[in-house]
């Protein structure tokens, strides 16, 4: 019972990682790619009809973490109070932003964007011992990448040819971090850690080869396994994620109908989101 909640939690996680890690890329490089307010708008519009389906997989990882982690969920808030105080902030500050576009909003929506990625690295650094800054830098470098290879998957003409670019640039970026979190590891054991940064190290690769040839799908696939990898991480390490900071095999018990429930129904949304993108293209 214990390990179906935590291979839920770590699946839900991974799932807001991989989807909702394109929104905020976007959002970073807003004013990069698009350089004049029509441009601006394209690049919105392509993100748009997936933003809150991506937040939903945020809201059900924090209600598998409250109900299945109470201990994990209060050690958490406790200890990084002021990193989930400024996540928060990024959050509502950059949520705010898309839905209320104006040029006015240019600077919440991507200061907002930067707060929220450079906040979720500064968090897996501290729960795995790595320096807080290269982790906050290296996760405003994985989410920028993301939102690139999905501009160039989504957008056309100049506009993927400038998010192409951009997603060049942030590839050999990506590695330089990825090795650099392997070289100044912090004291948490985390047994495979060598193993994902090679899958990382790959997955870059096979984003620049896909760029290269133009597989778009295939290069955004590998940039979503990317941002998800240091979600495994923390979920590999021995002293993070136990049985001691779960609740009881009871109440674990009475929250697996909810879950029946609710998970499928994320799922479907999920689904539905991209089939409905897909049939406006």
């Amino acid at each position: 019972m214990e390990g179906v909640w935590v291979a839920l939690l770590a699946f839900l996680t991974c799932g807001y990682f991989a989807l909702a890690g394109f929104d905020y890329g976007v959002g970073v490089l807003l004013r990069l790619v698009g350089r004049d307010e029509g441009d601006r708008r394209a690049v919105l519009r392509a993100v748009t009809p997936f933003f809150l389906g991506n937040e939903v997989w945020l809201v059900a990882a924090v209600g598998v973490l409250f109900g299945a982690f109470p201990r994990l969920e209060g050690e958490l808030l406790s200890s990084q109070h002021t990193v989930f105080a400024v996540l928060l902030a990024g959050l509502v500050c950059f949520t705010v932003a898309v839905q209320l576009r104006s040029p006015g909003w240019d600077f919440p929506l991507v200061g907002g964007a930067v707060v929220v990625a450079s906040g979720w690295g500064v968090l897996l650094g501290r729960v795995l011992g790595g320096p807080a800054v290269l982790w906050g830098a290296g996760m405003v470098v994985l989410f920028s990448l993301h939102g690139a290879v999905f501009l160039s998957w989504r957008l056309s003409g100049g506009l993927r040819s400038r998010a192409r670019r951009v997603a060049g640039v942030l590839v050999p970026c990506a590695a330089v971090f990825v090795v650099a979190a392997v070289v100044t590891a912090g004291p948490v054991p985390v047994p495979a850690f060598g193993v994902t940064a090679v899958v990382a190290l790959g997955l870059l690769g096979a984003v620049w080869a896909a760029l290269r040839v133009e597989r778009y799908r295939t290069g955004f696939a590998c940039s979503a396994a990317i941002c998800a990898l240091p979600v495994l991480g923390v979920f590999g390490a021995r002293s993070v994620v136990t049985v001691s900071v779960m609740a009881d095999v009871s109440t674990l018990r009475v929250l697996t109908w909810a879950a029946v429930v609710v998970v499928p129904l994320v799922l479907v949304f999920q689904w539905a989101t991209w089939w409905m993108s897909r049939a406006a293209r």
